[in-house]
């Protein structure tokens, strides 16, 4: 991912520092197929517009009368061969039935889960919209992005980032947040529209971390951390529960050769048990030997300056590189960046933060953000980061030891 300073060009929108304007005859682009776009918009979102967009009473009217006739059909089939119990056992499927539409498809209720979660959504909302990227701001979290799900499906009234589909989204930004021409006019032009325009990234504040690294190095330190917290892996775990599975069946189907079964049955499960648990073992003394020789020279040590290449060769990052995972973050906002987008979240947004001996992980929006002490500058650069990252956890657990004394005063 590049990391472009400040455009000096005049901004579409004033409100937007980060929002620049883009020439089409850019030569690092394509040409244009149909005329840019560019859309400026302001308004609120409140919990009856959420309504209104995830509710659907044409669903509920399909599904539920399905649900009852399917519960009729299997209660009579039940209650014949287990009487009362069937009739529990319908009853008791229905009500799960029933639970699930009301929390899918009400609006109301989804309306709600999703404030919950997302609180920045429910507000003003305002920013700039053209054929090939998306700016926007809730309240004080801002958002862009160049992918073009926002456009998916705008016909039910609504932008919505990452997905239109996605139980809880990043952004939402109403029709009625456009006048009516303006409105069209975007839709019109991102059928033809085809490029992509490059994001804008705000260069780090004087008191900011930065953290720059390979998507590749970001990719296997991951898997490192993975390994350091103790995550099993899943891959491995779900084929071994898939072969108890078909020993189980195969108990059953041979009943009469049962006793000769047990005994071999019993010795795989164990061994192949005791190979997964060697296994987890190895992966986490395998990285933990990886992180301590990373840094155990402070003269060597694998800060972003160096990347380890396939052959086990160090070689300097070239700042040039378009593709360079950048991220930074100080005591009051957090800069969370993708290949196609970047999220600049205030620390308060944020649901919890955890400091490790090699990394930082921040949960925004119920997924980990992290900042591996390879993507740092130096040994200053990475002890300064880890002040300021308990500085915010601390914060994170005042304001929620705050929460409930406000909950019970009112």
């Amino acid at each position: 991912m590049s990391h472009n300073p400040l455009s000096h060009n005049p901004p579409e929108d004033p409100t937007n520092p980060w929002e620049s304007t883009w020439s089409q005859t850019d030569s690092s682009l394509q040409a244009p197929v149909a005329d840019r776009c560019v859309v400026c918009f302001s308004g609120s979102l409140d919990r009856s517009t959420m309504a209104k967009f995830y509710g659907s009473k044409m669903q509920i009217g399909c599904v539920v009368p399905l649900v009852l006739l399917s519960a009729l059909i299997w209660a009579t089939i039940l209650s014949i061969g287990f009487g009362v119990y069937g009739l529990t056992t319908v009853a008791v499927g229905v009500s799960i039935a029933i639970w699930f539409i009301a929390v899918r498809f009400i609006g109301k209720n989804q309306a709600n889960r999703l404030c919950k979660r997302r609180p920045w959504l429910e507000g003003p909302v305002h920013g700039v919209a053209t054929s090939g990227r998306l700016t926007v701001w809730h309240n004080d979290l801002c958002l862009q992005t160049n992918l073009r799900s926002y456009m998916s499906n705008p016909n039910r009234g609504m932008l919505v980032y990452p997905d239109p589909e996605t139980v809880l989204p990043w952004a939402m930004i109403p029709s009625t947040c456009f006048f009516e021409h303006q409105w069209f006019d975007l839709r019109e032009s991102c059928k033809n529209y085809r490029i992509l325009e490059p994001l804008i990234y705000q260069v780090p504040p004087p008191d900011g971390h930065s953290y720059i690294l390979t998507p590749e190095r970001s990719w296997t330190l991951k898997n490192r951390t993975r390994a350091l917290s103790f995550r099993p892996n899943g891959g491995f775990l779900i084929g071994f529960a898939i072969l108890g599975i078909w020993l189980g069946l195969a108990q059953e189907v041979s009943g009469s050769i049962r006793s000769e079964v047990a005994i071999p049955t019993m010795v795989l499960v164990v061994l192949v048990l005791s190979g997964w648990i060697a296994s987890e073992i190895v992966r986490y003394a395998w990285a933990r030997f990886q992180a301590f020789s990373d840094y155990s020279n402070p003269d060597r040590s694998a800060y972003r300056q160096f990347n380890h290449s396939g052959k086990g060769r160090k070689t300097k990052l070239d700042p040039s590189d378009n593709l360079l995972h950048s991220q930074w973050f100080n005591r009051q906002r957090v800069m969370i960046a993708d290949l196609r987008h970047w999220i600049l979240v205030p620390v308060d947004y944020l649901q919890r933060v955890k400091v490790r001996d090699t990394w930082i992980e921040f949960v925004f929006g119920d997924q980990p953000v992290l900042f591996h002490r390879e993507g740092f500058e130096n040994q200053t650069a990475w002890q300064r980061a880890r002040a300021d990252a308990f500085f915010i956890q601390q914060r994170l657990k005042e304001n929620q030891r705050r929460r409930p004394r406000a909950t019970e005063a009112t």
